[in-house]
């Protein structure tokens, strides 16, 4: 749905393939969790894809270099 947004974090994003696949349209089926919450739609209700889709990843890096270094700063 517009303005949704996904959590995929510990197995999911580790174990489990995940993206968006490209399409034009998406049809409402069994495998959204919290359709009751999402009305208006029901099972079999087609969403159109008028604007692109975006993932947005967020990861925890541990710091590995001195900013120094990466500046060409010795």
């Amino acid at each position: 749905m517009r303005r949704s947004l996904i959590v995929v974090r510990d197995d999911m994003y580790t174990t489990y393939l995940h993206g968006i696949r490209e399409a034009t349209a998406d049809v409402v089926d069994e495998s959204i969790a919290n359709l009751d919450s999402c009305s208006p739609l029901s099972l079999g209700s087609r969403l159109d894809r008028t604007k692109p889709r975006i993932s947005l990843t967020v990861r925890v890096v541990p710091k590995v270099l001195q900013n120094k270094i990466l500046f060409g700063k010795k």
